[in-house]
């Protein structure tokens, strides 16, 4: 750290030099971002009788390094507007704001706009049932939900169902036809340019490669995949046939019928209340909540926005939020496991080990909720992970809480914990290993490139793409898949108590839904972060003594200047992008992905590619 500042003030005096008044400007404006980024929380004036509203334009991250106020830097250079909110943020102050006397009702806006590992549906279920919550208010005075809706989709209609009243523009349509999962095959463009790939793998269901050696989904890929989806539909029919007192069979024949439901379809099938303007919504809940500053200031009625009522210090306070040197962490992995550090869109093996054994020795951490968003990656990396929790859970409790995903490598890391948490749409299992191999010859040998070699031994070249592998090495290969994948089932059925032989017959690779692990044992209860928390605080016996502390902690201003001049962070479009964009970003990703696949040995506990749900 003291290199770093040595080495950028020595830099920055050279630039001044140079450059003189413009540099000087451009430092100013760099403490100057990072002042108002560090700004403590901020009194809010809240008047009496107020409306919470919700803004739904944003990405929902489990994560805090993904929210965009993590890095000082991020509104004088980077042009990306898009919001990224904490689940754990939105569900406290929707806690909250139940209990606040004077907030009086919820207004729901806007339309989510998904991005990396957010937004998914097992978090928007934790999202779902907080709103439901507020509805009860303190227990005694019940609180009015209000949504404004204008071609909501299926993840914004799911949210936007819960609300007591829900209103959506005469030219709007509901995009809510059912979910569907694309997936985009490579193999014959691999073919075409002279690419060849081999694979080794384990489990009739592990398909993360078949995108790269087939041209469509296999039948296994293609019967969990249904499945799949099918749960994760039921789920929302269940919700909302539950909060709009509609019949189950109905909905989905309209939804069959109509696909993208118009505003009088959705009135006569009581999917929402009321066709209307958003200036007649604004209208209503003027009359709900009169502005006192109306004459002053045009707004139609008393409102706080939910981001600032987060920020607010005078707000109701929650168990967890008290002062207290006894501590439940929640540290946060999130994204695609990897070798080495990583950087904030992954979780790095040796970071988060790190990260592990620091929270081992804090002796004000009581106990750990790991928080779980990840669709698994290197075995090595998640191997060296789980060696740390199972040293923390030695010393304290360790709890698991699976977000969107914590399939293959994320059940890796979570199989030790004391208990785990999932929500009934979560992702989850995944128990399998695959190898993949790529070559370069073909496409060498069309340019009239060729290789020769001279080595020692059989295997000395076993890692060249020059050529593809032979018989011999891919039986090599697989002898460490297969070693591999018995070390998974092990591990597995050692923590959760699950005979082998049973275990195999619900691993192979196959991912199940939370509902599906409940009842397979994979996990042992449904529920999401909060009740995590509070379980562990049960655990230690801690009662309402203890305070909530989130990890990884913030960026410090080191961090955020490497961040900046390395520029390690792409902006991302909120704006909605043409089909074409879309399935260029989308191989983006999956290439992207392929980047990540750095374990040592080759060998991977990812679950399939490509499962954007739609």
């Amino acid at each position: 750290m003291k290199q770093f500042f040595i080495t950028f003030f020595a830099n920055l005096a050279a630039l001044l030099f140079v450059f003189g008044g413009p540099v000087l400007l451009l430092f100013i404006l760099i403490l100057a971002s990072f002042s108002n980024s560090n700004r403590p929380k901020h009194l809010v004036s809240i008047e009496r009788n107020s409306i919470l509203v919700m803004d739904l334009s944003m990405n929902v991250t489990d994560s805090p390094e993904h929210a965009t106020d993590n890095n000082p830097f991020s509104s004088a250079f980077n042009q990306d507007n898009t919001r990224s909110v904490t689940l754990r943020s939105l569900v406290k102050a929707l806690k909250k704001a139940a209990k606040d006397d004077r907030i009086t009702a919820l207004f729901i806006q806007g339309s989510f706009e998904p991005a990396d590992f957010g937004t998914g549906y097992a978090c928007l279920k934790e999202l779902r049932e907080a709103i439901l919550d507020f509805e009860k208010g303190d227990g005694k005075t019940p609180k009015k939900v209000y949504a404004y809706l204008e071609s909501p989709t299926t993840r914004d209609y799911y949210v936007a169902s819960a609300a007591s009243y829900i209103y959506m523009n005469p030219y709007g349509e509901m995009e809510t036809p059912g979910l569907a999962v694309v997936k985009t095959y490579y193999a014959g463009a691999l073919q075409k340019y002279g690419i060849g790939v081999q694979v080794t793998r384990v489990g009739k269901y592990k398909s993360a490669v078949e995108p790269f050696i087939l041209n469509k989904m296999s039948d296994a890929d293609r019967e969990e995949t249904q499945k799949l989806i099918d749960n994760l539909w039921g789920d929302f029919v269940s919700a909302v046939s539950e909060s709009r007192h509609v019949d189950p069979n109905t909905f989905q024949q309209l939804v069959n019928t109509e696909g993208y439901i118009l505003p009088d379809s959705a009135r006569d099938a009581h999917l929402i209340d009321k066709e209307a303007y958003f200036g007649d919504v604004l209208n209503d809940l003027g009359k709900i909540a009169p502005s006192s500053d109306y004459a002053r200031i045009p707004l139609p009625f008393k409102q706080v926005a939910i981001g600032d009522y987060i920020n607010s210090s005078r707000t109701p306070r929650l168990i967890g939020d008290r002062g207290s040197d006894n501590v439940v962490a929640i540290l946060y992995l999130e994204g695609e496991i990897v070798d080495g550090d990583g950087d904030l869109t992954n979780i790095g093996g040796d970071r988060f080990a790190a990260e592990l054994r620091q929270l081992r020795k804090d002796s004000e951490v009581k106990a750990v909720v790991l928080r779980v968003n990840s669709p698994g990656g290197s075995a090595y990396a998640s191997e060296v992970i789980q060696r740390e929790i199972i040293a923390l859970k030695a010393k304290k409790p360790v709890i698991i809480s699976m977000g969107n995903y914590a399939a293959s490598g994320g059940y890796w890391i979570s199989t030790y914990g004391n208990r785990i948490f999932a929500e009934p749409n979560t992702l989850t299992g995944s128990i399998g290993v695959f190898g993949m191999f790529t070559d370069i010859q073909k496409i060498g040998n069309g340019f009239g490139i060729t290789w020769d070699t001279a080595k020692t031994s059989n295997f000395a070249d076993f890692e060249t793409i020059s050529r593809p592998k032979t018989d011999q090495e891919l039986a090599l290969a697989q002898g460490r898949v297969d070693d591999l994948y018995d070390k998974f089932l092990t591990k597995v059925s050692d923590s959760r108590g699950i005979p082998k032989d049973a275990l195999e017959l619900i691993a192979q690779g196959r991912v199940w839904t939370g509902d599906d692990a409940l009842h397979l044992k994979l996990v042992d209860e449904i529920g999401g972060l909060e009740k995590a928390v509070s379980y562990a605080a049960e655990q230690t016996k801690l009662g309402e003594r203890y305070r909530v502390k989130e990890y990884p902690e913030k960026a410090t201003f080191a961090d955020a200047l490497a961040l900046l001049f390395n520029n390690q962070e792409e902006p991302v479009s909120h704006i909605k992008l043409d089909p074409l964009t879309q399935q260029f970003l989308k191989i983006k990703s999956d290439l992207k992905s392929l980047q990540e696949f750095n374990d040592p040995i080759g060998v991977y506990a990812r679950m399939p590619l490509g499962w954007e749900i739609k």
